[in-house]
């Protein structure tokens, strides 16, 4: 009667210990825990990999046992599988052994995917993952080699939930279970050792809160907080266990980004921006097998760990993701399209660091031009050979600027009526003291893809109107100059302010400054270009639609805007033998006239294309049949005797 008077006060002791532990905890409680949710991944997983055996030692009480009455294994472990079998769905099924060397030898023979709760260092297992420390004994989920990696994953995410304080308070019940089966002393024993480590919980309450803490905080720090999939430290944590040097060679990284993303952020704001990336997640989690990865960086990049076979195989899986995208976004069901660049680097044996791939990827991504059809590019020694080229041309910029090394080229323009010069189009050179003259095709990629395109761009316009204010002053003969800008300067209205400051600042007439504006900007955000466009009107610039007939714009789209010019594109000039496209032109004359428009023809190289679009009733030429680009002075001394 005595004994089981001490063992109701001792029992109600732990009740009281666990209820403090348990408000204590909650009060610690932080806002990064979460419901736990399976992705569309792990559900897969579940179910490809149903039944989890585990093979238990029968008498290591109140860790793992069996219990003849009732035939089944009880204790700790067990319990924990239970609640993670509630999380997941995955069914573990007990093996029943005799002891401990047995339950070894399953796990060894591969015959169980877990087994033993100690950990047992001659062991051949995958991983332990420890629970608890009860008094010196460290509990551990043992994982063997015929567990599959992701099934891991899943089992230890799903034991994260469960704290420290929880798996104490699994021990304290275990061992009130265990009153009802052993004789009194060992109850007492038990007990004892429960109400110990109860009361070991309540001292360290602190140091178990900072230990969760610092587990969400890696989960925290591990996953994008937009798309809910693993950052580039998440997926650093899940290669360092799952690639090697002998399977990297069958992997292949993929950098995939939105080209126009930062067009949509600014256009259409950040909310619309996050969907469109959240939209892609979604198509490429579809896309991807269960043993790749998927990987939302921390700019806008995407980073997927594919399987790899051969390149034919990599590029049709690429195209079907761009198709989607395309599906999704049609420029007839989207205010915009979302125009991708994906670069892919296949590694070599045993080259595992992911910063490596993950550079090189990018660096392939990268020489993917706006223009180019083929939206996605494997990397290769030419890419390395120019990475290195273009990280020179880029280092030299600035100095090159001060050195004043880019110097103004013009190309006139010829009225077709009496061959005389009208205007011109500005266009740039760069003398490069150690390669010489530059063409603009060989740097002007290169600032686009750092963003000095911008800083190049204005440098070269102020430069311009410099010059023209030199001729103004110096009475000599002016005409207007059309002038390009990179597509990055058509985001907001402010874009036309800073031009026409500059204009002002060496008082040079907006007039003679033509803007041109492409085809494509129209079509991608007709009502900010419309902006744009008529704030350029209202301050006296003059504008172009460039490279029209390329198919994005359309004869519908022209009376919104304020132009003065179409330029035609000079694909149409390429092909004037097809009588079809002599009577496009034609047709596009016709209207452009009867909306007060001029037709510019570019790219004329022969007096019989001349010929031609004379009689098509085109309004002005350039191109190599009359004048190559040349220096402004020179350009300035044609133009007097003229």
């Amino acid at each position: 009667m005595a004994k089981r008077k001490v063992i109701i006060i001792i029992l109600s002791c732990i009740l009281i210990a666990l209820s403090i532990c348990n408000v204590k905890a909650s009060e610690e409680e932080f806002i990064l825990e979460e419901e736990f949710i399976l992705t569309e991944e792990e559900k897969t997983v579940v179910s490809s990999y149903p039944v989890v055996y585990v093979a238990l030692d029968s008498k290591n009480f109140p860790f793992e046992f069996y219990n003849p009455s009732n035939k089944k294994y009880e204790g700790v472990i067990v319990q924990i599988l239970s609640h993670v079998s509630e999380l997941t769905g995955f069914k573990f099924e007990y093996i029943q052994t005799k002891d401990l060397e047995k339950a070894i030898q399953y796990g060894t023979n591969l015959q169980a995917d877990i087994t033993i709760s100690s950990v047992y260092q001659n062991t051949d297992f995958i991983t332990s993952r420890q629970l608890a420390n009860f008094s010196g004994h460290n509990i551990a989920i043992q994982y063997t080699k015929r567990a599959p990696l992701e099934v891991i994953a899943l089992i230890d995410r799903a034991i994260y939930t469960i704290s420290e304080q929880e798996i104490s308070s699994i021990i304290a019940a275990e061992a009130v279970q265990y009153e009802k089966m052993f004789d009194n002393t060992k109850v007492y024993i038990v007990i004892a050792i429960s109400a110990f480590i109860i009361v070991a919980v309540i001292a360290f309450t602190v140091l178990i809160a900072f230990s969760r803490y610092k587990k969400q905080k890696t989960l925290f720090l591990n996953t994008d907080r937009l798309t809910g999939y693993p950052n580039i430290k998440g997926m650093k944590a899940i290669t360092d266990v799952s690639i090697s040097s002998m399977n990297i060679s069958s992997y292949c990284m993929a950098n995939l980004v939105v080209n126009n993303l930062d067009y949509i952020r600014e256009v259409f704001g950040y909310p619309e921006a996050d969907k469109v990336q959240t939209d892609i997640a979604v198509i490429l989690d579809d896309l991807i097998y269960n043993n790749e990865i998927l990987v939302k960086a921390n700019n806008d990049d995407f980073i997927l760990l594919l399987q790899f076979t051969e390149k034919s195989e990599m590029a049709a899986r690429i195209t079907q993701v761009i198709n989607r995208v395309n599906e999704k976004y049609e420029i007839k069901k989207s205010e915009y399209p979302v125009v991708l660049s994906i670069g892919i680097y296949t590694p070599k044996y045993e080259e595992t660091n992911m910063d490596i791939l993950m550079q090189k990827s990018l660096q392939a991504r990268q020489f993917i031009k706006d223009k180019d059809e083929l939206r996605y590019m494997f990397y290769d020694e030419t890419i390395h050979i120019m990475t290195m080229e273009e990280n020179l041309l880029q280092q030299e910029f600035l100095s090159s600027m001060q050195k004043a090394e880019f110097l103004i080229y013009i190309q006139p323009k010829i009225y077709l009526e009496d061959n005389s010069i009208c205007g011109g189009e500005i266009l740039s050179r760069w003398y490069n003291p150690r390669r010489g003259l530059i063409r603009p095709g060989e740097y002007i990629p290169v600032f686009e893809k750092s963003g000095t395109i911008i800083a190049f761009d204005l440098y070269m316009f102020e430069k311009a109107c410099q010059l023209i204010s030199q001729s103004l002053k110096e009475g000599k003969k002016v005409v207007p100059v059309s002038v390009n800008f990179a597509r990055s300067h058509f985001i907001n209205t402010s874009f036309c302010d800073k031009i026409f400051i500059i204009a002002s600042k060496y008082e040079v007439p907006p007039y003679y400054l033509n803007i041109e504006v492409t085809e494509s900007l129209i079509a991608e955000n007709a009502k900010m270009m419309n902006e744009i466009v008529n704030k350029l009107k209202e301050l006296g610039f003059t504008i172009s639609l460039d490279d029209f007939g390329t198919g994005y714009a359309s004869f519908a789209d022209l009376p919104n805007f304020m132009l003065d010019f179409l330029k035609l594109d000079k694909s149409m000039i390429y092909n004037l033998e097809n009588s079809k496209t002599k009577k496009m032109i034609k047709g596009i004359a016709d209207i452009a006239h009867s909306m007060d428009l001029q037709i510019i023809c570019e790219g004329v190289e022969s007096k019989e294309q001349v010929d031609v679009l004379k009689s098509l009733d085109c309004d002005i030429v350039q191109g190599y049949y009359y004048y190559q680009p040349m220096p402004y002075e020179e350009f300035e001394k044609i133009l007097q005797v003229n």
